[in-house]
């Protein structure tokens, strides 16, 4: 076993002489000796011993006691005091370096080695101490999360790691961090209620806490656990741990679940709803043609018609929200596309609040249709006048370009989006309305939400579907009284705006003839379709699916003309009847009619596609201007 090893810190030569005898015949190892408490300091750094043999009076300015002090804070060595002076103010001193013992000159062997064996047991015993609280600070300081303890008796902060610190700053001594974030200064609920549980260290609370700042918003789910500590006291333990990303995931979950369960619901509406809403427009539009000019049941016929269009938009608008339709986009200036739309809005709402717009010229140009753009506009604005006091508040519409670093982390939607590229083209649209409580902002692209009155429609859940069929994203701002603030991001192109062409439409050719196959299992459609052909001269078959359409056009394939055929039907669908149809007849002309739109119907590969396309429901105009191309057509 190695000889502990000791320096002598003694002005007097002899005494230091005499000291070193003693710890030789010991079996200790002196290794040095200092005369003053500089010489110490620097020796015990060179030589690290064991322990100090440390008198009190020594050369110099500084005696033993600044001496042992500063060799303990510097190099945790421990020090044994040795001195002639037993009054009781040099001992009170001598405290200040919490000496390892005090032993008064003279003295014998027996005493040295006992204080000197007491002193290296008691230093090992706190040197394992110590390094087990380093340990057990490395590792709360290395937590993803808040670590702090509280005195429940006076509700001050008796530690914080070093997670805590960073993000709010060190509160030792200070009340609670709730309590820091709140401004209050008593203590809070959780302390309060954490009195009152048994001090068996199980957790006495789990609750989760949300912390936001100017830049981000934040969830920490804490535990609380009353702890009473070896001196009696009782603490408050806290861990308060970051699910941030936890919630996101969940937040992320809800969406994309909530999204499914619209996705199944909304193709149901495409089919069912516009299948009968197909039949009621076209039986209304066959009565309006039966009807004299002047007759008055003309007028009622027609706003029939008008509720019956809105009512088909609103399977459209619920397929934008899911992201299930698919647009020609073409090169787009955005301040262009809005300035275009904003006099007929204007008109409609400018009793309500004063439109202040700001559109650049040229504009951010981006990838887009023009009339999804006007859709977006409307919806916000409309939203806006809706917010706005009438004649007293003014709505702010910009249009900008801004870097992917500017946008909002805050309320940004759909709420997994992350910018990719490095700028953005921004539509904003500012009002300073009532605002939007906190609570209600996450639900505000949910379709049919509405925090004013029952709900209205899909408004801002079909910007929400236009904005994220643009791979951009939404921001919003909002406080209660002082207005709201959305943002809208989308791609910029690198492309040009293309030169406008105006298009000349021929006028529809309202009579026909030869023979049209009528493919369709829904039974008044099928009827309302015959009427309407057999009215302008067309000769019509019917048939209520895809098997019965094949088997008829085997019998009478040299008559028919053409064939108007419905996508989803029991036993064939559409597409299983374009591939037999084609079989029997290659290049047959056959039209296509869904609930659908057309882009999202035709992705995807397919051996063969229809010539022609009616998106139900539609206008006996569409049908007419549809089937007229192939009148003269036969199978031969």
């Amino acid at each position: 076993m190695n000889e502990p090893r000791i320096l002598i810190v003694e002005d007097e030569p002899i005494v230091a002489a005499d000291l070193s005898a003693h710890l030789k015949r010991l079996h200790y190892q002196p290794v040095g000796r200092a005369a003053s408490g500089a010489q110490a300091i620097a020796l015990a750094g060179e030589l690290r011993p064991d322990l100090v043999l440390m008198d009190i009076r020594l050369e110099g300015d500084m005696d033993g006691v600044d001496a042992a002090v500063a060799i303990r804070q510097r190099f945790h060595i421990p020090s044994l005091f040795i001195s002639a002076y037993s009054e009781q103010a040099t001992i009170d001193r001598a405290k200040v370096a919490e000496p390892f013992g005090y032993i008064l000159k003279p003295f014998d062997s027996r005493e040295l080695r006992a204080n000197i064996e007491i002193a290296l047991h008691k230093h090992l015993a706190e040197e394992s101490l110590r390094l087990s609280e380093v340990r057990l600070q490395e590792i709360l300081d290395h937590l993803d999360g808040l670590v702090y303890v509280t005195d429940m008796q006076t509700y001050q902060t008796l530690f914080v790691n070093k997670y805590g610190k960073q993000v709010w700053g060190d509160f030792t001594g200070k009340t609670c961090w709730q309590n820091l974030q709140s401004g209050q200064t008593g203590p809070c609920s959780h302390c309060t209620n954490s009195r009152l549980m048994h001090p068996d260290g199980t957790p006495t609370g789990v609750y989760v806490w949300e912390f936001q700042n100017a830049v981000t918003k934040r969830w920490y789910e804490c535990r609380d656990s009353a702890v009473r500590w070896p001196d009696g006291r009782m603490v408050r333990l806290e861990i308060a741990t970051d699910i941030t990303h936890r919630k996101q995931i969940e937040a992320q979950n809800r969406q994309l679940l909530k999204a499914e369960s619209l996705g199944r619901m909304a193709g149901a509406i495409a089919h069912n709803f516009n299948n009968q809403l197909a039949a009621v427009m076209m039986n209304l539009e066959l009565l309006q043609q039966d009807l004299p000019l002047q007759a008055g049941a003309r007028l009622q016929l027609s706003e029939a018609l008008q509720s019956a269009r809105k009512a088909a938009d609103i399977s459209t608008q619920m397929l934008v929200y899911l992201g299930q339709t698919v647009v020609h986009r073409e090169p787009l200036d955005l301040s262009e596309a809005c300035r275009l739309c904003l006099p007929l809005l204007q008109e409609a709402e400018s009793r309500i609040a004063v439109l202040k717009a700001d559109l650049p010229a040229p504009g951010p140009v981006i990838n887009s249709n023009a009339n999804q753009i006007q859709q977006v506009l409307t919806n916000l604005l409309t939203n806006a006048w809706e917010a706005s006091r009438a004649g007293s508040d003014a709505i702010r519409l910009t249009v900008k370009q801004v870097s992917a670093t500017a946008i909002p982390v805050v309320n940004r939607f759909p709420i997994a989006w992350q910018p990719q590229a490095p700028a953005y083209a921004c539509l904003e649209v500012a009002d300073s309305g009532g605002g939007i409580p906190a609570g209600d902002i996450e639900k505000l692209f949910d379709p049919f939400f509405t925090s004013k009155f029952i709900g209205k429609g899909l408004g801002l859940s079909v910007v929400l579907g236009i904005v994220r069929g643009h791979d951009g994203g939404i921001t919003v701002e909002s406080e209660p009284g002082w207005g709201s603030v959305f943002r809208v991001f989308l791609p910029l192109t690198a492309a040009t705006v293309p030169p406008k062409v105006v298009a000349v439409v021929p006028a529809s050719q309202m009579a026909g003839r030869g023979v049209v196959l009528v493919v369709d299992d829904e039974l008044s459609l099928r009827a309302a379709v015959t009427r309407a052909l057999q009215r302008v001269g067309y000769k019509v078959l019917t048939a209520m699916d895809g098997v019965e359409g094949v088997e008829l056009f085997e019998r009478h394939r040299n008559e028919i003309n053409c064939v108007l055929c419905d996508l989803t039907m029991p036993r064939m669908g559409g597409w299983e009847t374009l591939n037999a149809l084609r079989k029997l007849a290659p290049g047959f002309p056959v039209i296509f009619s869904s609930g659908y739109d057309e882009a999202s119907v035709m992705e995807g590969h397919h051996p063969e596609l229809p010539q022609a396309y009616l998106c139900k429901p539609y206008e006996l105009k569409a049908l007419f201007n549809a089937i007229s191309q192939f009148q003269t057509v036969g199978s031969g």
